[in-house]
């Protein structure tokens, strides 16, 4: 029923109905007061021409004495039913003819007609009739004088006529053509209800079964034929559904063979997200459960990568530039995946507004893994130059300055003058060797495995401080034994790596590493008074915070740079978080 109500159709037959009602109800009114009016002028000239026939009447049948004839005209007009009463009086207000018999010989004062008395003496004065309606609506009052016999008197006919019952009539005809008039309306009514229904209404019906049956998985539905404007709106309708159809079937091509997920994810609230084929065998999770569980790609990705993706979701959602971010997922068989994950907000109508998210995910474990293949590969070299550095060249180092030693012995004693240079000769190799061997403890730092990150970082803290003749101190608050192999060298490379760019490019006068470690994660910091570090993109950074960086997803750590605060003592910081819970050596490491 309320359905009904909110219809086309019922709305404007409604609205005519109500126009309808209004009109009729308004030619009413103006129809019952045009009847009154008719009727009230028809009784005014009827008791007009009465009164003037009865008083020339009188006057002539009273100068004859004939007052049988008088009777007899007076009955003549009483036969109008809508007399009340008439008499005939004489100058002396006496009562000589009435339609009512009771009423003869009487004053006028005396009878019913004692009201028209306020009429008399104006009319006897003018000698002119006169017709008044005495109370509006109820009775009209005619008084119309003659001359009585020699004696010049001045009689008068008063007839009182009633109004209620013709204005009465006048209304029931004006009801009468208002009941014509509706049931007229009515029938218009229902015969405009029964046109719209066939015209409009089932029309407009099936225009919208097709726009509703708009879906690109169904075939579009038959257009209305005509040349009307719905019939057009019809077919311009399917022609959409068509267009929308063939491009989604090409987009859907394209996504079907794409390696890659693509993802589209719109913004309002209860809209399920597209996803194609790709996505089952990126995030090991099956399709259909995004219809009921939107997010259910988060869980498929490590606590401790969610809220990067759900910063990046909010920016797009906002209309902020293309986000890119590489997270980890687990698959269900223990393993790691590494997926890089671009998106970007699709604009609205208005273009102020995203009316949606999309982006591209695509699997890049095996970059992942080259790049740590590349890692270890470096590692390995770099360990191999510095121990020929510290096998070989410090050793012909050390045995040159032996050498040298020996021979600045045999000039000093023989006297010569070149003992002084041989001096400078051994000095200078000396600092050669010391050198050399800093080069290969830094190729090859054997305090990692040897003796632990602990013992490492307190090395390099000592060749910063030789090294650069800059203050470093090392705080350790780490097991030498939860640590070991490639994680330990990663975390001591990207110390290694941001404390050596603080001494040479920050201009500090100190430089602090701190590093401390939980059951859950590992954090390095590296503090110091000088120019603090701007992070660039990927494409500007230097060779060193590349390698850095690789080590960082190796290690599946975030870098974080801390500027200092405004007013403050000014220091900066460089944060590394190293979550454990999820770094497979340290896992293995933990079992053993």
């Amino acid at each position: 029923m309320s359905r009904l109500f909110q219809s086309l159709q019922f709305k404007i037959s409604m609205s005519l109905f109500l126009v309808g009602v209004i009109l009729i109800g308004i030619s009413a009114l103006r129809l019952n007061v045009r009847s009154q009016q008719s009727r009230k002028m028809t009784m005014t000239s009827y008791a007009f021409a009465e009164g003037s026939r009865l008083s020339g009447m009188s006057q002539h049948l009273l100068r004859r004495q004939v007052s049988r004839a008088a009777d007899l005209e007076l009955s003549y007009s009483s036969t109008n039913k809508d007399l009340r009463m008439g008499v005939i009086i004489d100058g002396q207000d006496l009562v000589r003819h009435a339609t009512m018999q009771q009423m003869r010989g009487q004053q006028l004062q005396e009878t019913p007609l004692a009201k028209a008395e306020v009429l008399l003496e104006e009319v006897r004065a003018t000698m002119e009739g006169r017709v008044v309606e005495l109370q509006p609506g109820k009775s009209l009052m005619a008084v119309f004088p003659f001359w009585e016999g020699l004696e010049q008197g001045k009689g008068c006919v008063i007839l009182e006529y009633d109004l209620e019952i013709p204005l009465a009539s006048a209304t029931a005809m004006a009801l009468h053509a208002l009941l014509a008039q509706s049931m007229a309306l009515m029938g218009g009514c229902l015969a405009l209800w029964l046109l719209l229904k066939k015209v409009v209404t089932e029309r407009v019906e099936n225009l919208v079964c097709q726009v509703q049956g708009m879906s690109l998985e169904t075939e579009p539905m038959p257009a209305m034929q005509g040349k009307d404007e719905l019939a057009q709106v019809s077919q311009a309708v399917r022609l959409t559904h068509e267009r929308l159809r063939r491009s989604e079937q090409r987009l859907r091509q394209i996504a079907a063979t794409m390696r890659d997920v693509f993802w589209l994810a719109p913004v309002e609230k209860g809209s399920s997200a597209f996803v194609n084929e790709a996505y089952t065998t990126v995030f090991s999770r099956a399709i259909p459960r995004l219809g009921k569980y939107r997010w259910d790609w988060l869980n498929a990705i490590v606590p401790e990568d969610r809220r990067r993706c759900l910063e990046m979701l909010r920016t797009l959602r906002q209309g902020g530039p293309r986000q890119e971010i590489e997270v980890r997922v687990a698959t269900p068989d223990g393993h790691l995946r590494w997926v890089r994950c671009r998106g970007f907000a699709v604009p609205g109508p208005n273009e102020k507004e995203p009316c949606a998210v999309a982006g591209i995910a695509m699997d890049v474990s095996e970059r992942k893994t080259l790049e740590r293949r590349l890692l270890d590969t470096a590692e390995n070299e770099r360990r191999r130059i510095g121990m020929d550095l510290h096998d070989d060249l410090c050793q012909r180092l050390a045995a040159a300055l032996m050498k040298t030693g020996v021979l600045q012995s045999a000039l000093t004693r023989a006297g010569g003058s070149h003992g002084p240079l041989a001096t400078e000769l051994a000095n200078d190799l000396s600092e050669a060797t010391g050198i050399a061997r800093g080069f290969a403890r830094g190729l090859a730092p054997v305090g990692v495995e040897a003796l632990g990150i602990t013992a490492a970082l307190s090395d390099l803290g000592d060749f910063i401080t030789h090294g650069f003749k800059i203050p470093c101190r090392v705080e350790c608050s780490a097991t030498d034994t939860a640590l070991t192999g490639e994680s330990a060298t990663h975390i001591f490379r990207v110390a290694q790596e941001l404390a050596t760019n603080a001494a040479k490019h920050a201009s500090a006068t100190w430089i602090e590493i701190s590093f401390e470690m939980t059951h859950q994660e590992a954090r390095l910091l590296i503090t110091h008074d000088g120019v603090p570090y701007k992070p660039t993109t990927a494409s500007v950074e230097g060779m060193g915070m590349h390698l850095v960086r690789q080590r960082l997803d190796a290690l599946g750590a975030s870098l974080q740079f801390h500027p200092p605060a405004h007013g403050e003592e000014p220091v900066s910081s460089v944060e590394c978080l190293i979550p454990l819970s999820t770094n497979p050596e340290i896992q293995t490491a933990e079992v053993l």
